[in-house]
């Protein structure tokens, strides 16, 4: 086994960090018992992952225990070996998430919609009709004129100011692979314990699948040429439009059709039309909507490849050649800033850089690099190749700690740091007034992070299982103010697309997240030259103001502004105030 101290904890796919084993029988035996048991329950339990997380808190807890280095059995060791093989053998479990089940369930395209008008869901081909990704907002454009009033009225019944709850609407599609329209049927969608509806648009006509041409040609003796008429007829239906799209006349069409018709034994027009229906709609039998990878919605990123062919992904919003402000996300799940975000930066003059992290979207990690050295390398490339100059930072979370660690590096890179909510690296007493789910993950990355991995990498199967909610519900169940936030649907588009570009990559970026929240920060913080402002959310249960106003006193630089009406999803719930902390620390200098 490896010495645990031949390299730094890090949290990766592998059990590359040997625990402390123990001999013989242990008082807390019982307690390995119920770990052993949670955890293979948690396969198919969704709820046993509760248990297998209070367990470990009450060994964590034990008499005699030790939360630096927790000592382990040579048979729960074994035992949980042998669980991470199983779920390595497992397959991926069927998607159980409405919202996902809406798109994936018709091989056309489909997307579910916010009330607000966002994507929350979409698929592949919903990408390509609609023009449009996770996260963005779906111009009414798409709409044709003449289904824009029951468009309407589907999203005033979404937030339960009408009583539709479904219509047939008439598409107009981005690309030509669409024909110029195509009919979709839309309806609501509720989930319980959300305050208002979703709307799902799922395409009703039939996909010309890549493989037809092939079949025409080899069950018909089509020949290429007629097999593109086939298709154009069948997606325009109007023998004028095909001769203009292709650009020959009328009566070459019509020869062609016929040619079509008498190869394929249909006497007619709608004969003809009902075949290629029957042919197109065989091939998509038991086909399901593709669902994408994670990518921006805004369609603005950009990559920089290191010359050891790492890449950081980042993107930006507000005015492009405006003030430059960095802001580096954490934990809460944030990717693009709500409401009015980007017009409100883009009147200031301020662009706002957002690059990803090591291991979230796009953006590679360096898994032979501890966790904070992993994203100054990241931090730096970056500041150097795109900024090039002084800014303000902007950190949400442990996103700040970089940051901060960086200002005291190089000073001249910064002037000036806005932190925004709780991370226990900022605060390692905050990690005790959390609730038990995030105490007990954040006591396992810093101590025990190959435990931390296995149950995240569990916790990412049941995820993946029964959607999002799941994870949302044990994150933020313990503070009212954020159910509210999750439970809004017009966030939901937002809080998906942030969770996929947090877990891309898979669960071990999660892991990294919790380690780099365990970074000790009281040096830097002491040592800080440039001006901090620290936003508090004071309904954050990490949040202690006498804790934070301490920040002040060992470094007069550090200034704490509480903010009420605010927990982790502070940037959903005070978008206004950190729009206003940021347009005035930007313009400031």
């Amino acid at each position: 086994m490896l010495d645990p101290k031949s390299r730094p904890p890090l949290a990766d796919q592998q059990f590359f960090l040997s625990p402390q084993l123990s001999e013989g029988r242990d008082a807390d035996d019982d307690i390995d018992l119920n770990i052993i048991a949670s955890t293979y329950r948690s396969i198919i339990d969704e709820h046993a992952f509760d248990d297998m997380v209070a367990d470990w808190e009450a060994k964590l807890a034990a008499p005699g225990g030790n939360l630096d280095h927790p000592k382990v059995s040579r048979r729960l060791f074994g035992q949980l070996l042998t669980f991470r093989d199983t779920l390595e053998k497992l397959d991926v479990p069927a998607e159980s998430d409405p919202l996902k089940q809406a798109v994936s369930e018709v091989p056309g395209p489909a997307m579910v919609l916010s009330p607000n008008g966002n994507i929350a869901v979409i698929n592949i081909a919903g990408e390509r009709a609609f023009g449009r990704r996770q996260g963005a907002f779906v111009e009414a454009a798409v709409i044709a004129p003449n289904s824009l009033e029951d468009y309407r009225a589907l999203l005033r019944a979404a937030t339960g100011q009408g009583n539709a709850a479904q219509a047939i609407l008439t598409i107009l599609p981005a690309t030509e692979d669409y024909g110029e329209s195509f009919l979709a049927e839309a309806y609501l969608i509720r989930m319980r314990g959300q305050s208002g509806a979703h709307i799902a648009i799922r395409s009703l006509e039939i996909a010309w699948g890549p493989g037809i041409a092939e079949r025409l040609q080899q069950a018909f003796g089509l020949t290429q040429a007629e097999s593109e008429v086939a298709h154009q007829f069948f997606r325009l239906r109007n023998l004028e439009a095909i001769a203009a799209r292709r650009g020959v006349s009328l009566l070459t069409v019509r020869t062609q059709v016929k040619t079509i018709m008498a190869k394929m034994g249909a006497p007619s027009n709608i004969d003809l039309m009902r075949l290629l229906a029957m042919i197109a709609s065989r091939e998509h039998l038991g086909l399901r909507g593709e669902a994408p990878v994670w990518h921006d919605p805004l369609g603005r990123e950009k990559l920089i490849t290191m010359p050891d062919g790492r890449k950081i992904a980042w993107t930006w919003m507000g005015a492009r050649r405006g003030l430059p402000v960095v802001m580096l996300r954490g934990l809460p799940m944030t990717y693009l800033l709500p409401g009015d975000g980007e017009a409100r930066l883009r009147d200031a003059g301020i662009c706002l850089y957002l690059p990803s992290r090591p291991g979230h979207g796009n953006s590679t990690m360096d898994p032979s690099l501890d966790v904070m050295s992993d994203n100054l390398v990241a931090l730096r490339a970056f500041l150097d190749q795109i900024v090039g100059g002084p800014c303000l930072g902007v950190g949400l979370a442990s996103g700040t700690l970089p940051l901060v660690v960086e200002a005291v590096a190089n000073p001249s890179r910064f002037h000036g740091i806005l932190a925004v909510g709780f991370s226990s690296g900022i605060d390692p007493t905050g990690i005790q007034r959390l609730p038990l789910i995030q105490r007990t993950m954040l006591q396992l990355a810093g101590t025990a992070p190959w435990v931390a991995e296995l149950i995240s990498k569990s916790g990412h199967r049941m995820m993946r299982q029964h959607g999002l909610d799941w994870y949302l519900e044990r994150a933020f169940r313990h503070t009212p103010l954020n159910q509210q936030t999750v439970r809004n649907p017009d966030w939901t588009a937002l809080i998906r697309n942030a969770c996929e570009h947090l877990l891309k990559q898979g669960h071990a970026t999660f892991v990294r997240e919790l380690q780099l929240s365990r970074h000790p920060m009281e040096a830097a913080l002491q040592e800080l030259g440039v001006p901090m402002r620290y936003l508090a959310p004071l309904e954050d249960a990490g949040i202690d103001l006498a804790s934070c106003r301490r920040l002040e006193r060992i470094n007069p630089m550090i200034t704490v502004e509480p903010v009420a009406d605010a927990a982790e999803l502070v940037f959903y719930q005070r978008n206004d105030l950190i729009l206003d902390r940021i347009v005035a620390a930007a313009q400031r200098n």
